[in-house]
């Protein structure tokens, strides 16, 4: 769901004068005053512009907005600064990237009154999970960590937005750093045809450029570049300062006024923008990426937030693409079996009108001409044929949209579903608090989500179809396609493409100050805050039948999540069979013996309930959430789709490309690509030497018979957990369960024994990729399980290599010296059957062999060197805050319950982990790490030839000294 202002056009025009005189005044307030005045005033005029029971919205003297929120889900606190500077604000330097550039180094940065490495060394102490972006309108700063350490989240994000120094050293190390940031970006066809659509869409607008920029601007750019930028956009009155959590509101606004006290408010850039014009009969444009299948895109120029039709487009979006209920999906996707995906959306922005989209994958639908895959000129005319009668498909389904509008029926599913899904994206504190930073900074309202859905119910059938007929226009739809690379292809890249200078555009000015927005928030009511919440202990219980239930109750909102997990997944799969489990649990939802696959959808879109079924690498599982009153109507399909899934032959026939598409698609991003190619290399012929999608070839054998079959052995009520977390009656929960689930099995038929791993064998393999970039796959064994006595010593030591911006293995290769690669990361992978501490970053081929050295030397270092307290420390502390950040929402507290029940780990797992991890010792990481990471399986990715002697010389170096 998206945000926006709810002000009609008659409101805003009744306030224009208001506002500026409250502009005007803020303004004035500071032009003449000595630095004591100021501070003085500081502390003399902090206005409360909202408070409730559970939040406070205050602004400072300097204009700098602070959001309090308190939300007591677990011991955690998530801490955000938003300012108003993405890159469409970047002025004289708009393409260069500057805001992207400024973001690397304002996270974490030196400051005028700490290092870089003190920064990181506090966010270490804490166990933070940290990071920034930048988007077109807004960049974002944010920690979460466990509630303790409030105080340090706020003082660290206050030191850097206020106190950046941007040293040379620094300025340099990110540079190399977003150098690879650029060549990962050609390995992700996302946001390869995500720039082609700004391209398309904007002509004359400063959002046609890439948030990253041109590389060669990127370039270019100058430290004191960046400084002035800095100097210039960062100021108090164009941030908003958002704190949600197990928190005191009172003390948070309090700590944030002291840091901010002399700081004062900056004479922000008059910006202006033109005004973009809506062409008509723009091309189609093409491009290029390493995918196995075309995407096309189809865009018509939309309209302002808020502005009129915005709202109906927003619905019209969900009826025609969103839900397996709708339009697009049942006509498209599985009767014509035209699009393997596809998907309907409304962009809207506060800056500029954004345009309503439609996305689909293209299926390898028969064109009546030979079977075999043709090459060059050949294949691509067959793709762009494809597109042309996907392409009508869609614009057929449009059109009767314009002439004949949409039912009441479909019209009040898509208002629940808009409903419920603020509900389920309100439950993590990080949730709340990006909600109400862009609440505040986009529509000037911090509950503008909730009367957004208030004012979508006004929203009528005939409002639909007006909206249809006056924006998605043949004259002005934009095409962007996306196809396979040919033979010996680039993926398409962007450089500045010329602007008719002599077109004849209007221009707007922009004003980022916070005052107007401050003083629109002032007309506002505030709403009640709310209740106080229920939280009763878990419970577990079981059936007659012999299945475990966990119960988890909480009020705290609105929605139940139900979530049922059965031993198999991947190890269900006999070895070189893999794809059968999950080819099974996909076809669950697509009918039962008195429901067909239409129906169930119908039913979950109608309550804006969300169901799906899948497996793993352990487990299949079937999940849900609904909101609370719709419960009993959900639990009875939910169980209907677990116990008596009909596996019919022609929604098998429909199912089974797509999910052979499914298979090539998640090779579509180069970490993806990664990931399989290791896998096939750690685990050999075991069922997880596969991702959980399976083999194509085995799909392709596959029948509806064999899916049934598959099914009915394996499925039990003895090797199964159930776990149900939200607001419920527990009572009648109870019985509710015990009635549906009454007919599975006690035991299955075909008893659960997973195949042992093969015994690791170090290697390293390179592998040919058409993506432009190099990545590498680590993994050490021997593994571990879950269960393992070792599994929280193994956690701590993941953590010691690598947790952003502290941990070894980022140190080595992101922060020290040159930027080797952009993204870095370890874990600890552990299941049924013992896993690996896996390694993967991106990089290029001349940093390659230096990445491997320090990678290794990271290892070795972790073998031949006692942790020192400070590393071990900050590792325990991360570990906690990734425990304590996974209890938040219903669903991750029920997956959490289910299979900590599943494993036979007890439903005190989590407690009990939180304990061992507090225990952990220096020997006991050095012990692990030692019988653990001595046998490394290293995949590479590249596009270019590489000296593989190099590499293989570094392997055998680590295993010389192991």
């Amino acid at each position: 769901m998206k945000r926006r202002t709810r002000i009609t056009k008659s409101f805003a025009r009744s306030h224009v004068a208001f506002r500026r005189a409250i502009v005007a005044v803020h303004r004035r307030t500071y032009c003449d005053e000595s630095d004591d005045d100021h501070e003085s005033k500081l502390h003399a005029e902090v206005h409360v512009l909202q408070k409730r029971s559970d939040r406070m919205l205050v602004q400072l003297p300097n204009r700098l907005m602070v959001i309090a929120q308190e939300v007591r889900t677990a011991p955690v606190v998530s801490a955000h600064v938003y300012v108003q500077t993405g890159s469409i604000f970047e002025q004289e330097h708009i393409g260069a990237g500057l805001s992207h550039f400024l973001e690397h180094l304002v996270s974490g940065g030196t400051t005028s009154h700490r290092t870089e490495a003190e920064s990181n060394a506090i966010l270490a102490r804490i166990g933070a999970h940290t990071n920034a972006a930048t988007s077109l309108e807004n960049v974002w700063y944010y920690i979460n960590t466990t509630a303790p350490y409030t105080r340090d989240a706020i003082e660290l994000l206050s030191d850097w937005l206020q106190n950046c120094q941007i040293t040379q050293e620094e300025f340099d190390r990110e540079r190399d750093v977003i150098q690879r940031e650029f060549e990962m970006g050609q390995g992700d066809s996302g946001r390869i045809q995500w720039k082609m659509t700004q391209l398309a869409r904007y002509h004359a607008h400063p959002a046609r450029h890439p948030t990253i920029g041109y590389l060669n601007e990127f370039l270019a750019v100058k430290r004191d570049e960046l400084a002035e930028f800095y100097r210039r956009m960062y100021v108090p009155n164009n941030m908003v300062f958002v704190v949600v959590g197990d928190i005191d509101k009172q003390q948070v606004v309090d700590q944030i006024e002291d840091l901010w006290k002399r700081s004062r408010p900056g004479e922000l850039p008059q910006i202006t923008f033109p005004v973009e014009p809506v062409r008509e009969h723009v091309p189609p444009q093409s491009g290029h990426a390493d995918i196995t299948r075309p995407r096309l895109r189809l865009a018509w120029p939309g309209v302002r937030i808020a502005a009129e039709h915005d709202y109906a487009l927003d619905l019209l979006a969900v009826i025609i693409g969103r839900g397996e209920s709708s339009r697009l999906v049942e006509e498209v996707r599985d009767q014509q079996q035209k699009a393997t995906s596809i998907s309907a959306y409304n962009l809207s922005y506060p800056w500029g009108e954004g345009f309503f989209g439609i996305d689909a994958e293209v299926a390898d639908f028969d064109l009546s001409v030979s079977s075999e895959k043709p090459d060059g000129a050949a294949g691509e005319a067959i793709h762009q044929a494809r597109i042309a009668m996907l392409k009508s498909a869609i614009l057929t389904v449009l059109q009767r949209v314009k002439d004949a509008g949409v039912t009441e029926e479909e019209l009040d599913k898509a208002k629940r579903q808009e409903t419920a899904g603020l509900v389920y994206s309100s439950q993590t504190a990080e949730q709340i608090a990006s909600r109400l930073a862009r609440d505040v900074l986009g529509q000037s309202d911090p509950d503008y989500s909730e009367r957004y859905l208030e004012a979508i119910q006004h929203v009528s059938a005939a409002d639909v179809a007006a909206a249809a007929r006056a924006v998605l226009r043949d004259e002005v739809l934009l095409e962007v396609s996306l196809l396979p690379l040919p033979p010996g292809g680039q993926p398409t890249d962007f450089d500045r493409t010329p602007v008719d200078e002599e077109m004849n555009v209007a221009e707007e000015s922009v004003d980022l100050d916070n005052s107007e927005i401050i003083a629109h928030i002032r007309t506002l009511d505030s709403p009640a805050g709310t209740e106080a919440v229920e939280v009763a202990p878990l419970e577990l219980i079981t059936l007659s039948n012999g299945l475990r239930v966990v119960l988890g109750r909480s009020t705290l909102t609105p929605a139940v999540a139900m979530q049922f997990y059965q031993l198999g997944g991947l190890l269900a799969d006999q070895p070189g069979h893999e794809g059968v489990a999950n080819a099974m649990a996909t076809m669950m939802m697509r009918g039962t013996s008195s429901r067909s696959a239409r129906e169930i959808a119908l039913s979950l879109d109608r309550l804006g309930a969300n169901m799906g079924t899948g497996c793993g690498l352990n487990t299949s599982y079937a999940r849900m959430q609904c909101l609370r009153e719709d419960l009993p109507e959900v639990a009875e399909l939910f169980a209907d789709v677990l116990l008596h899934p009909s596996f019919d032959e022609q929604e098998w026939h429909r199912r089974r490309p797509r999910l052979i598409a499914a298979i090539s698609r998640a090779e579509d991003r180069w970490s993806g690509e990664l990931q399989a190619r290791f896998r096939e290399s750690y685990y050999a012929e075991h069922p997880w030497s596969q991702m959980s999608l399976g083999r194509t070839s085995v799909i392709e054998q596959l029948t509806h018979e064999d899916l049934a079959a598959f099914h009915s052995k394996h499925f039990g009520a003895e090797t199964s957990v159930l776990a149900v977390f939200g607001d419920f009656d527990r009572d009648a929960l109870v019985e509710h369960v015990e009635t549906l689930f009454s007919g599975l099995q006690p035991k299955p038929d075909v008893a659960f024994d997973p195949p042992a791993t093969p015994a690791v064998t170090p290697s390293l393999r390179v592998h040919r990729t058409n993506k432009p970039l190099v990545a590498v796959h680590m993994g050490f064994g021997p593994g571990m399980t879950l269960r393992d006595e070792n599994y929280p010593a193994m956690q701590v030591l993941a953590r010691v290599i690598s947790r952003f911006p502290a941990g070894w293995l980022d140190r080595a290769l992101r922060g020290e010296g040159q930027g080797l690669v952009y993204s870095v990361g370890a874990w600890a992978s552990a299941g049924m059957q013992p896993g690996y501490l896996g390694l993967r970053y991106n990089t290029d081929a001349d940093a390659l062999p230096e990445t491997m050295v320090r990678s290794f030397d990271v290892i070795q270092r972790a073998r031949e060197q006692r942790v020192d307290t400070d590393s071990l420390e900050r590792a325990r502390a991360a570990v906690l805050t990734d425990e304590f950040l996974g209890m938040q929402s219903n669903e991750d507290q029920a997956t959490e319950a289910a299979l900590h029940v599943l494993y036979d780990m007890g439903l005190d797992r989590g407690e009990k982990l939180l304990e061992q991890l507090r225990s952990v010792t220096a020997d006991d990481v050095q012990r692990v790490a030692m019988q653990h990471l001595r046998m490394p399986v290293v995949t590479v990715i590249s596009q270019s030839e590489l000296d593989e002697s190099l590499l293989h010389a570094e392997l055998d170096r680590f295993m010389t000294s192991a």
